[in-house]
């Protein structure tokens, strides 16, 4: 998903404040006595900058595992759960061993017996009594056991799943009592103290970015922005979609984690535009609408959509023109032809 917004320098503007005291009772004896509310007012800022593309994409976490098994067997004790803060080398989980053990226990009266026929060939070679040929083949079933042993000993390791580094636990996919299968996860395991910004930039936009760049990165959730640094970038397009894996490095902040949605601010060129104080835009359910002057003097009801926030300023992407005197605070009882009086 791509949107294009603006980030603008201020060209012209100039805001129009109320003098004195009590402003505010001032805007209400007005509309309530039908006398015109004293109001401030702000002309709407032309303003001309860089223009941005808006890249969506999602934090996540550097070091990621799918945690699962070796071996087919049945879960016995799962040591952690959801949100566990674990250590490389903590125990995971804990699987069903009595197979296992039964073909140790037989890999290693194998290993005994074959060593035993392998002395006792030994003997017999040197006596004359067997050819090389019969030695040799006591020799390698000697050392398939050793093998079957060494083969069994390890799948007895593999009943024990233990971190591969330090992290949390973010998805759990067994229970105890489960049988867990190899291919299947068992747990996710994220080290989400180091995270990086990952998303897909369309590749006519790929020179617009480069390694050792730094951007803001906004977090949709709550509105923070915060400076990412890239990282990677790829050096090819996926020929379906026609776009190319950036990747950026994220500040330490306790507020950031993996999974949220983000969206990246990438520089596109120069484009004009308008904004507004924010205190003078009035939302009512999903509309936004501003107070213009007239030049009669009374409040004139508009329907407008914003952009891009900075500061205590907002974008106005329609619904306005440049030149025209916007009423800030608007007193909640003004409507729309209602007189007012801009304050000097």
């Amino acid at each position: 998903m791509m949107k294009r917004t603006f980030a603008f320098v201020l060209l012209a503007g100039e805001l129009v404040y109320a003098a004195g005291c009590g402003g505010a009772e001032q805007r209400s004896e007005g509309t309530t006595a039908g006398t015109p509310a004293k109001v401030r007012a702000a002309e709407v800022e032309l303003l001309t900058g860089l223009s941005y593309d808006e890249l969506m994409g999602t934090v996540v976490a550097r070091r990621r595992a799918e945690i699962q098994t070796k071996v087919q067997s049945r879960v016995e004790r799962i040591a952690v759960a959801i949100g566990s803060r674990i250590r490389e080398g903590d125990l995971l989980v804990e699987f069903d061993t009595r197979e296992t053990r039964a073909r140790v226990q037989q890999a290693q009266a194998l290993s005994v017996q074959a060593a035993q026929d392998l002395t006792r060939f030994e003997t017999l070679l040197g006596q004359g009594a067997v050819t090389q040929q019969e030695y040799d083949g006591v020799k390698a079933r000697k050392a398939v056991a050793a093998a079957g042993l060494q083969e069994a000993e390890a799948m007895l390791t593999y009943a024990r799943i233990t971190a591969p580094f330090s992290g949390t636990i973010t998805r759990k996919d067994i229970n105890e009592g489960d049988l867990a299968v190899p291919g299947r996860p068992l747990f996710t395991l994220e080290d989400v103290s180091s995270l990086q910004f990952v998303l897909s930039i369309p590749e006519s936009q790929r020179g617009h970015l480069r390694t050792g760049d730094t951007l803001s990165i906004t977090i949709s959730a709550d509105g923070q922005t915060v400076a990412a640094v890239v990282e990677e970038l790829s050096p090819s397009a996926d020929p379906i979609s026609r776009s190319v894996t950036a990747k950026l490095s994220l500040p330490r902040d306790e507020r950031l984690h993996a999974g949220q949605f983000a969206r990246l601010l990438l520089p596109a060129g120069r484009e004009a535009g308008m904004a507004l104080p924010r205190s003078a835009v009035v939302r009512r359910g999903q509309l936004e609408l501003v107070y213009a002057v007239s030049d009669e003097g009374r409040a004139l009801l508009k329907l407008v959509r914003t952009g891009r926030t900075w500061g205590d300023r907002v974008e106005i992407l329609s619904g306005l023109r440049g030149g025209e005197r916007i009423i800030l605070d608007p007193p909640a009882e003004l409507a729309d032809r209602d007189p007012v009086e801009v304050q000097p």
